[in-house]
C-alpha cells in the first residue's frame, strides 16, 4: 500500500484517540497489512501506526527502530546549528564543532558553543546529540556526554540559559537521549531510541543539580 492509501483509510476512522491499538488497526482495515509488512518492511508498520496516532514509545515496541527511521533530528542525525528562532532580539545559535561517532555506529559527539549579539561562548567540549529550545526561545537542552565509573558512557542534561550565560548539568543520567520539546519547565523525549526505548518527562525546577557555570 501506497503512505496515501493508508492515510486515507486511517482518516476515516471517528474516535481513535479512545480506540485501544488493536482496535484502531481493525477499524481502520490495515490489520492485516500491519501483520504482513512488521517484520519485512519497517517504514510501511511504521507509517501504519503514525496514520492511526500510535504514540512513538508504543510505535518503537511494536515494530522496532534503526538509525535509519528515527525521526530527523535525532542523535545520529542532526544540524550542526540550531538557532532559537523564537529569540529574535537576542539571536542565539548553538553550533557544534568537531563532530564525531562515540564509537562505531554510536550516536554523535563534539564540542558546541553559543553565539549571541555578537559573541561566542563555549558551552561543553562534549556535546551530543539534538538540542532543544524552550518555548520562549531563552533556554535550550543539551545532551551532555560524560564517563561513569559504574555505567561507562552516559549522558546527562545541560540546560543553557542564554539570559544569565550559564549552564547547569543535572544529576540523572541517561543512556542516549532524544529531545522532543521543551515547554516551559518540562523537557519531553525518549531515552534510548533504538533499544529498550523509555519515555523521557524532566523537570527542570524540580530535578538534582550537579553543578552550574558561567559560560
Amino acid at each position: 500500500m501506497t503512505r496515501e492509501e493508508i492515510y486515507n483509510k486511517a482518516n476515516k476512522v471517528i474516535g481513535l484517540e479512545g480506540m485501544t491499538g488493536n482496535e484502531r488497526l481493525w477499524e481502520s482495515g490495515l490489520m492485516d497489512e500491519f501483520d504482513r509488512v512488521k517484520k519485512t518492511n519497517i517504514f510501511t508498520a511504521r507509517t501504519i501506526l503514525e496514520a492511526l496516532k500510535f504514540d512513538e514509545l508504543s510505535i518503537n515496541r511494536m515494530v522496532g527502530n534503526s538509525m535509519e527511521t528515527l525521526k530527523y533530528p535525532n542523535p545520529w542525525d542532526f544540524p550542526t546549528t540550531i538557532d532559537s528562532r523564537k529569540n529574535i532580539e537576542s539571536n542565539a545559535t548553538i553550533k557544534y564543532l568537531n563532530i564525531n561517532e562515540v564509537g562505531m555506529g554510536a550516536p554523535l559527539s563534539g564540542s558546541c558553543e553559543l553565539e549571541i549579539n555578537g559573541s561566542n561562548y563555549k558551552i561543553d567540549s562534549w556535546c551530543g546529540g539534538q538540542p532543544i529550545w524552550n518555548n520562549k526561545g531563552t533556554k535550550a537542552a543539551i545532551p551532555l556526554w560524560t564517563k561513569s565509573f559504574w555505567k561507562g558512557t552516559i549522558q546527562k542534561i545541560g540546560i543553557l540559559d542564554t539570559e544569565k550565560l550559564t549552564l547547569t548539568k543535572y544529576s540523572r543520567t541517561f543512556r542516549v537521549l532524544d529531545f522532543r520539546s521543551f515547554q516551559d519547565s518540562i523537557i519531553t523525549g525518549f531515552d534510548s531510541p533504538i533499544h529498550k526505548t523509555k519515555s523521557v518527562k524532566f523537570n527542570i525546577d524540580s530535578e538534582k543539580i550537579e553543578e552550574q557555570k558561567k559560560l
